[in-house]
């Protein structure tokens, strides 16, 4: 797998700063090859509304949707406590076999909560 990182700029500094940053060579586009044992995935947020019927509604979401993360193009930010990164994930090579992650739990201060979304599998 092939991880692209950029570091991003603080959002509340003034545009000119912003743009004197982006070219210093920290803030630069850099490429680390990796391998891996899993891939986790991660599953859209749950609807907040319940349908006519005050039912729940559980959404469903293919598993190409989620696996998009993967393709390279798909950037995602990540935030540390100090530091904002973006990154971009491209599989060079898939192993014989491949297990997923797919992260359904989020943990709030006060309880964890589970994500009901459904993820279609394809048959072939």
């Amino acid at each position: 797998m092939r991880i692209f990182t950029k570091k991003l700029p603080h959002p509340d500094l003034p545009a000119e700063e912003k743009a004197q940053l982006l070219q210093n060579s920290e803030y630069q586009e850099m490429m680390v090859e990796s391998t891996f044992m899993y891939l986790t995935l991660d599953l859209p947020t749950a609807p907040l509304y319940k349908d006519e019927k005050e039912q729940l509604i559980i959404p469903q979401v293919p598993l190409f949707s989620i696996l998009a993360k993967f393709n390279g193009v798909t950037e995602k930010e990540y935030k540390t406590y100090k530091e904002n990164f973006l990154k971009r994930f491209q599989l060079t090579r898939l192993p014989p076999y491949l297990i997923f992650c797919i992260k359904r739990f989020t943990k709030n201060n006060f309880f964890v909560e589970k994500n009901p979304t459904i993820v279609n599998f394809p048959i072939t």
